[in-house]
């Protein structure tokens, strides 16, 4: 079977969609695959916008896959054989109120109606989308976000540095909850390395609660990893994530990470992180503290996000998606 697989325009420094389902793409087993780039970026263009749809609507496949972000197209594919990945819809929002509504009217509430299955990456991002659009629960399936690491990555510390333990601080975004683990952390000998831009208000604050710290942006993918594997703890204690990849990088290279109670971070955690309620910087400090002073606890954590990991191999994904595409030639029969 050929799946056109429709992506945005790329910008830089955005490649997280092109990352997934170019892995995904490279473990189908049963599929051939065809990679349809839009010529126009389109979120403040309507020219761009229908320019886009008339482009997409000449390039269809046995199976159309709109691989996220550029929803809208969905109105110009055969609704019998388009599926759409939904990744986060939390980010279709303006304080304007004609563009918002534009928004969730053509990236959101058509598209859904138009096609034959959305894919999202979490239960939490189903129960999302059901509340936002009121379509019908069985036209929803639950595909979660492949992990791109292998088992040669993983790679648990051996000792670590108890008198100064590394923790990596994975975003700097308002969700990413950095003022929370400043808090928890500010009285305990530990240097923080930050995965993300500061603002000017953030350095303040790390100042002055006198925390170590070193700051990291704009880092190939390799180099991200390779401060995973400085730290000798992850944080990752969101107030809102629809997935939580970091969760899975952490397992992946064998790094105890410290997650939250809410939104998708407990299903994708399993029982491979230490769950915290993320309002209260008391749970945040004293998970660091139990990860530092017990071995036996930390290394079995380790273990459990190793475990917790082969969920989420490309290989299982990719052959999720092929049932999918699977079914929907199956019922154009």
């Amino acid at each position: 079977m050929k799946i056109v697989y429709f992506f945005r325009k790329a910008a830089p420094p955005f490649f997280s969609i092109e990352v997934l389902f170019h892995t995904i793409i490279s473990n189908l087993k049963h599929a051939v695959a065809e990679k349809v780039i839009l010529p126009y970026k389109s979120a403040t263009s309507p020219a761009a916008l229908l320019k886009n749809i008339m482009y997409a609507s000449k390039r269809q496949g046995q199976v159309n896959h709109i691989t996220g972000d550029v929803y809208y197209i969905a109105l110009a594919l055969d609704n019998k054989k388009t599926v759409l990945t939904i990744h986060d819809i939390d980010s279709l929002g303006s304080k304007n109120r004609v563009k918002n509504f534009l928004l969730h009217l053509l990236w959101l509430k058509l598209p859904v109606r138009r096609v034959k299955y959305v894919t999202v990456i979490s239960e939490y991002s189903k129960r999302k989308v059901l509340a936002a659009t009121g379509i019908a629960a069985n036209k929803v399936v639950v595909i979660p976000n492949c992990v791109q690491l292998t088992d040669r990555d993983y790679k648990p510390k051996v000792q670590l540095n108890k008198q100064e333990p590394v923790l990596l601080q994975v975003g700097t975004k308002s969700n990413k909850n950095l003022p929370h683990v400043v808090e928890a952390i500010k009285d305990l000998s530990c240097r923080l390395l930050i995965l993300g831009k500061l603002s000017p208000i953030q350095m303040e604050l790390l100042e002055e609660k006198g925390i170590v710290y070193e700051n990291f942006y704009s880092l190939k993918y390799e180099e991200v990893v390779a401060l995973y594997y400085r730290a000798d703890i992850v944080t990752f204690v969101s107030t809102y994530e629809g997935f939580g990849m970091p969760i899975l990088e952490a397992n992946a290279l064998g790094r105890p990470v410290i997650t939250s109670t809410t939104t998708a971070m407990p299903e994708v955690a399993g029982e491979g992180a230490v769950l915290v309620d993320p309002f209260k910087p008391e749970q945040i400090r004293q998970a660091v503290v139990d990860l530092v002073a017990d071995d036996t606890y930390r290394n079995d954590l380790v273990s459990k996000g190793y475990q917790n990991v082969q969920r989420f191999k490309p290989e299982m994904i990719a052959a999720k998606y092929e049932a999918l595409y699977k079914r929907v030639l199956e019922e154009n029969l």
